[in-house]
């Protein structure tokens, strides 16, 4: 019986094809690779796509902290308008770090073993998801202050929220102190201050509550809001003083009564000012004096054109 041609032909490629296969083989010594070395090449892509993850949720928690802070934050007493703030305070490094493991956690996953199995959106929202939920609960436990104030404190490079709130309060000729009380001047009238220069300051107290009065004399780390009135002799007339809310991982709750008090403060120097210009116009404009009192600088402070009442 004749052989079918086609048959013939087939049988006639294979057999072209396993010689070729054969001689690669042997020419380049191409030897199996045990199972196991598949199995632990495998499970290496599941520990870095897992390890991408990771550092894509500590980004996230690290965001999710700054981003508690800036809602809380006095900006009106640094920028000029929130966008400013918030544009300058944002963790790019860590927004950028949290793509780019976004990225490498996808690639990893389709380096699996079941990983092309699935559509590319299925992968990349998944490993979004995990980092964004394992960020929310790494920042419950704290993470992402511990971690922004630590890399901050060892990586000069690193602009942490803890060295941007320095920077922007440690600013006295702009009406912004940081530091801490040291003792009374001898007129027992002006608290003696140091800021975190080491400079020592002479603070004018005369619109202070008795609360800002306890809490600057507290000893402890302050920031203290007002103008400088005599920059060769450091006098500084102060008109809130607020806790540093670095030293610790603030809650939810300390960082709104640390804004609840600042516009209270603000309202009540608005307050005042008003009252006092009218006293003089009433009084004092008539014999072409100027108002006589040491009340009512703080009502002319930055700030105070910066928000709206």
């Amino acid at each position: 019986m004749n052989k079918d041609p086609k048959q013939q032909n087939t049988n006639d490629t294979k057999s072209v094809l396993s010689e070729s296969v054969l001689s690669r083989i042997t020419h380049e010594q191409v030897s199996p690779m045990p199972k196991w070395c598949f199995t632990c090449f495998n499970y290496s892509i599941w520990v870095l796509w897992a390890f991408s993850v990771l550092i894509g949720a500590l980004s996230v928690a690290v965001l999710i902290y700054v981003g508690d802070h800036a809602r809380f934050a006095l900006y009106e007493a640094t920028h000029e308008t929130p966008l400013s703030f918030f544009v300058e305070i944002l963790p790019y490094v860590w927004i950028g770090a949290f793509i780019a493991m976004s990225g490498i956690a996808y690639y990893n996953m389709r380096k699996t073993k079941t990983g092309y199995k699935y559509p590319m959106w299925h992968i990349l929202i998944s490993s979004i998801v995990f980092s964004l939920v394992g960020g929310v609960i790494l920042n419950l436990f704290g993470v992402g202050y511990l971690i922004d104030t630590q890399v901050g404190r060892h990586m000069p490079a690193y602009r942490s929220l803890e060295r941007f709130e320095t920077e922007v309060w440690q600013k006295p000729t702009q009406g912004r102190l940081v530091g801490v009380f040291s003792t009374m001047d001898e007129a027992d009238v002006l608290y003696m201050f140091t800021d975190t220069q080491e400079q020592e300051w002479s603070i004018d107290t005369v619109e202070l509550r008795k609360p800002d009065r306890e809490l600057l004399s507290s000893g402890h780390q302050v920031r203290v809001l007002g103008t400088t009135t005599d920059t060769e002799a450091r006098i500084f007339h102060a008109c809130g003083v607020f806790p540093w809310m670095l030293n610790k991982n603030p809650s939810v709750a300390d960082m709104q009564n640390d804004r609840k008090v600042f516009l209270e403060r603000m309202y009540e120097h608005m307050e005042t000012g008003d009252r006092l210009k009218g006293l003089e116009r009433e009084v004092f404009d008539q014999e072409k004096h100027q108002m006589p009192f040491k009340e009512g600088l703080c009502a002319e402070i930055a700030v105070m054109k910066r928000m709206q009442f």
